[in-house]
């Protein structure tokens, strides 16, 4: 069985190393299946460690994501 802290450095891993987040069709519930541990377990860690729970922590690397995207000019800043 995993630790706490495996598990949750496997979820960074996931996000930082991985860039999983850049697959739209992936989701919050879809990683803790890949972890093997339930959603409501992680977000307890997530929470305690960066005040957010899981789906907020994968929307915020998603939104990131699209920002990236936007052609960053002037105009868009007024």
């Amino acid at each position: 069985m995993k630790t706490i802290a495996a598990i949750y450095l496997n979820f960074s891993q996931m996000l930082l190393e991985d860039r999983i987040y850049e697959d739209p069709d992936i989701s919050y519930y879809d990683l803790c299946a890949a972890l093997r541990v339930s959603p409501s377990d992680l977000d307890e860690i997530l929470y305690d460690e960066m005040g957010m729970k899981g789906v907020e922590i994968l929307q915020s690397f998603q939104k990131l994501l699209t920002l990236q995207a936007i052609t960053h000019t002037r105009e868009n800043f007024k």
